[in-house]
Formats: structure tokens, C-alpha cells, sequence
């Protein structure tokens, strides 16, 4: 005569099967939980660019009030750097500023030495605006000045996050074009 010990225990098979769907079900909820929304993931852009931005801003105008330069001379200044060449009417339109504001901003460029005007070929009447060595020389100055308040964040993080973060991260900015 067995006793209650030496059975084997009685296996209910729905209750297994009903375990794995339990088990997918969290996962799959688990999973969902985790997707943010486009909305969820641009508040969070939104915040850590503002904190970015407040770091960096009083050694960016710092920078920006040493050489003399307005906020709207700085946009110009990476506008033509992006595009090389623009007349001002085309530096106004992407400013959205009217052209007597964006002129007046070029001649203090071209004053400083940090960009050259030059007649269009094209057009006689337009002047082509370029970027020159000591113009790139600034930006170079506002940039680093921007990343060592990028550094600084970096730096205070946990090294789990910062290892998270950058492997987040790493394939989104490879594929964004070089300028």
C-alpha cells in the first residue's frame, strides 16, 4: 500500500497551459509598457534639452558677447556653414527675418572678419555670403562650449545609464548625415 508520499503529484495540464498564456500575456504587456509614444519620447528630448541648454547658455553668451555677436549673427554663422554660400535674402528667408535686418547683420560679420561678401555670378545685384576660416573658428568656440556642458551631464550620470544611454543612442546618431 502506497502512502500519500510516494505518489507522484498529479500534473493539471490546463493549469500549465494557462501558465504560458499568463506568462506571454505579462510579457506582452511588459513589452507595450515599455514602447513610448512619439509624444513620451519628445517631452523627455524636450526637458534634457532644456537642461542642456540652460548649462551651456552663460558661457555660450559669454563667448557670443567676447566676439560681439548677436544671436542672429550666430545663426547665420551656421547657416553658412551648412550651405557654404547663401545670398542674404537667402539667410533671411531661413532666419525669417527681413532682409534689411539680415544685412545689417552680415556687414557686422563681414566687419569681424568671419564672413566674405562677393558679387553672385549670377545675379549682379545679389551678394554671395561665405564662411571664412576665422568665422568657422567661432563656431568651433560656441560648439565646444555647448559639448563641455554635454560632457558635464555625462559625467554625472550612473556609469549603467551612461552605458545605456549611449547604446540607445549610437544607432540613431550614425545615421544622421554629416553636415
Amino acid at each position: 500500500m502506497q502512502n500519500d508520499s510516494d505518489r507522484l503529484p498529479v500534473v493539471d495540464e490546463t493549469a500549465v497551459v494557462d501558465d504560458d498564456a499568463a506568462a506571454a500575456c505579462a510579457l506582452l504587456a511588459c513589452v507595450q509598457a515599455t514602447v513610448a509614444s512619439p509624444q513620451q519620447l519628445a517631452a523627455l528630448l524636450h526637458r534634457l534639452s532644456n537642461h542642456v541648454n540652460r548649462t551651456a547658455s552663460p558661457d555660450v553668451f559669454r563667448v557670443l558677447g567676447e566676439a560681439g555677436l548677436s544671436i542672429t549673427q550666430l545663426k547665420a554663422l551656421f547657416h553658412l556653414h551648412e550651405h557654404r554660400e547663401l545670398t542674404v535674402k537667402d539667410i533671411a528667408s531661413r532666419l525669417s527675418m527681413s532682409l534689411p535686418a539680415v544685412s545689417r547683420a552680415v556687414d557686422g560679420l563681414v566687419q569681424r572678419g568671419f564672413v566674405a561678401r562677393r558679387e553672385s555670378e549670377s545675379d549682379r545685384r545679389s551678394r554671395e555670403i561665405a564662411l571664412l576660416p576665422e568665422g568657422r573658428a567661432m563656431l568651433d568656440r560656441v560648439m565646444a562650449v555647448r559639448e563641455a556642458a554635454l560632457v558635464q551631464f555625462a559625467s554625472e550620470l550612473p556609469d549603467a545609464e551612461r552605458d545605456a544611454l549611449h547604446a540607445a543612442l549610437l544607432p540613431i546618431v550614425e545615421r544622421i548625415p554629416a553636415p
